[in-house]
């Protein structure tokens, strides 16, 4: 039996979850220059106690009694201020959160011991993984508004830290510096919204909150969730604060799987998720979001086609699938936006890991024109690849059909046909890209420069004449300035995370059978009410409006197969790809210019405001009254000292002038009455 703190033995197993990443972070913090290699083992360690203590807590948190406001754990840490008790709730949404962040990092974790041996620092790295994964639960297992934030807050750093892990390369350390300042963003929007919520309900916990929501006028409880929005677009890469993803591919492959696949960019799901009571009081609200979810997924799903980067492309479709898990509670179809989070969660990071297999069989090589004919080289990748591509394009039976389709499903129920449609042209344009990047890959003859009968075997460095295209993210100089080339950490330690991920990819899906008597309506019946249905009649039916999606889907494949796959495609590949890339529509190759427009609107105004204030406000303002007031004290202190004369006198006669004064001013008030 577990006790911490006096606590009882399910209250001890959740700090224990809670702080064991924290514990493990600190540690490698301290002692990572004589832990070394062996650090990484007491990272993956601890994120793996933390999971089994949160799957040792599955019964107590299924214990619900009342509905979505009441938990099966819930307890106070700390009484900061009257109505601001910090503490940890673990209910069935918390639980979910908890069980991807734990499960899927642990798995992380195992996967960057073989994708990072020799690297100098690889102590250090864990350290940053150990501090993300207690960050994240602090976020998830808060019981209010300031533990969510501390967590946001936390997110933002230790993401910052992963990113430019690297930080020798100044591309890391300026997308790194970018993810944080746009997260910071996020964060002030978190800030106004607990401000608000506290001088309106004088409270920052979920269950008041929540049983306070009816006392909130219609305009404040709009501003409250449009400031939650802010943070959620922020952390979740809604457009168009969304700029910092691709970006962030910048960092470590591991980091890109954990932070931005399975965790963090899906903290804007969870928190509108768990304020559901408060979107669902504000219909325009609901109506936003769902605008801005559907937009981004079509934007993310575009500017996925011109990318070459392998992990940009997976960046880009991350940013489209957070799109539709926004789009789906945005309107109200809280069940399915946190399916396809789950889903997502396990496609998305074995998409991830096994490009970083390939990638490291390449040499670091991430350009997919560059690729090509690596079926036969690289079979294990190649099948992994395919199930997570059929997964996120939403084919049946896998797990990503059952989730999009819900969905999908879902806005139109609602009554949302125009958003409807934006989601089911995206999935039609995800199938192409994805399916393009599959086919440019696996498909055809090889071409790139590493040596074919070298391909898998992943060189101590660059063999010669072996470059970066200019999209890749990594630059040429990292093969030999990072020595995580040169190790010898068995295949398996980066192969078994991924075909453990590629279980639930495929067949997790298969709980969402059975309609409201599936296992996944059962378990979320109690956290979400049953959304308003709308009040036209729906012009779809559920099997129709799956069929529609496939059969979009089917039409993104088949335009992907005719481009890139055919016989003709492949003879003319080299040839072909070069053109393709030279003609590339400049909005494409710009990313729709969201980072010009942020420059011009926000950037460059903020430093020339700086200069202004650096040229004149400082030296001029503020340095010219730090003058005077020290000129004006020395006067002043002159000129008392001069009538400090020593004679009686003189000191008689300042009295009585005093007293003359005196009498002036009080005989004239006394008139004046």
């Amino acid at each position: 039996m577990i006790q911490l703190f006096g606590l009882s033995e399910s209250a001890s197993l959740l700090m224990l979850a809670w702080l064991l990443p924290l514990v493990g972070a600190l540690v490698l913090w301290t002692f990572g220059p004589w832990l070394r290699a062996f650090g990484a083992w007491v990272g993956t360690l601890m994120t793996a106690g933390s999971c089994v203590a949160i799957c040792m807590l599955i019964p107590t948190a299924m214990s619900l009694h009342g509905g979505r406001a009441s938990a099966g754990l819930l307890f106070s840490l700390v009484t900061w201020l009257p109505g601001m008790e910090l503490g940890l709730w673990l209910d069935r949404l918390s639980l979910l959160w908890a069980l991807v962040i734990t499960g899927v990092g642990a798995l992380i974790h195992l996967y960057s011991i073989g994708y990072l041996a020799g690297d100098r620092a690889i102590a250090r790295f864990f350290s940053y993984l150990n501090l993300f994964i207690f960050a994240m639960l602090t976020l998830v297992l808060s019981d209010n508004f300031i533990g969510l934030l501390i967590g946001w807050g936390l997110v933002g750093l230790a993401s910052f830290l992963l990113i430019g892990y690297w930080f020798d390369r100044p591309s890391a350390v300026l997308a790194s510096q970018k993810a944080f300042i746009i997260n910071v963003v996020g964060d002030i929007g978190i800030m106004v919204a607990v401000f608000l919520l506290f001088t309106h309900l004088g409270t920052v916990s979920y269950l008041e909150t929540f049983a306070r929501v009816p006392s909130l006028d219609p305009t404040t409880l709009f501003l409250i969730c449009l400031a939650l929005f802010v943070g959620c677009a922020a952390k979740s890469a809604q457009v168009p604060l969304h700029t910092w993803l691709p970006d962030a591919m910048e960092g470590p492959t591991p980091v890109s799987a954990l932070i931005h696949a399975a965790t963090m960019v899906t903290a804007g799901v969870y928190l509108i998720a768990r304020c559901a009571p408060l979107w669902d009081a504000s219909l325009a609200a609901r109506e936003l979001v769902g605008v801005i979810g559907a937009l981004t997924a079509l934007t993310g799903a575009i500017l996925g086609i011109g990318q070459w980067d392998i992990k940009r492309i997976l960046a880009y479709s991350t940013m489209s699938q957070i799109g539709y898990m926004i789009l789906g509670v945005g309107v109200g179809a809280y069940s399915a936006g946190v399916f396809h989070f789950l889903m997502h969660a396990f496609f998305k990071a074995a998409l991830f890991l096994t490009a970083g297999l390939i990638i490291h069989a390449l040499a670091d090589e991430q350009d997919v024109r560059r690729m090509g004919g690596l079926g036969r080289r690289l079979p294990f990748p190649a099948v992994a690849m395919t199930l997570g591509t059929l997964a996120i394009c939403g084919i049946f039976p896998f797990s990503g059909f059952f989730s999009k389709d819900a969905i999908l499903y879902g806005v139109l129920s609602q009554g949302h046909r125009y958003l409807y449609g934006i989601a089911l042209v995206t999935a039609g344009i995800t199938a192409y890209y994805m399916f393009r990047m599959l086919f440019m890959v696996f498909a055809g003859s090889y071409r790139g420069d590493v040596a074919p009968e070298d391909v898998g075997i992943t060189p101590l460095v660059a063999l010669p004449g072996h470059h970066h295209a200019e999209e890749s993210s990594h630059d040429a100089h990292h093969v030999h300035q990072h020595a995580h080339h040169q190790h010898h950490a068995p295949a398996w330690l980066m192969q078994l995370p991924v075909a453990l991920l590629l279980v639930p990819t495929v067949f997790a899906g298969f709980l969402a059978v059975g309609g409201d008597a599936s296992l996944w309506a059962r378990y979320v019946a109690p956290l979400f009410h049953t959304p308003i249905a709308a009040t036209e009649s729906i012009p779809l039916g559920e099997t129709t409006s799956s069929i529609l999606v496939l059969l979009c889907s089917l039409v993104g494949i088949g335009t992907a197969y005719l481009r890139y796959a055919t016989p003709d495609a492949q003879r003319f590949a080299i040839t072909r790809l070069k053109y393709e890339s030279m003609l590339m529509p400049a909005a494409l190759r710009e990313a729709f210019w969201f980072d010009a427009m942020i420059d011009r609107a926000i950037v460059r105004p903020t430093r020339w405001l700086g200069d202004v204030i650096d040229r004149w406000v400082e030296p001029v303002v503020i340095g010219g009254m730090v003058h005077e007031a020290a000129f004006s004290a020395r006067w002043l202190g002159h000129l008392f000292r001069s009538l400090q004369t020593g004679f009686v006198r003189a000191y008689a006669f300042l009295l009585a002038c005093g007293l003359a004064i005196w009498a002036a001013y009080y005989a004239t008030l006394g008139g004046v009455r």
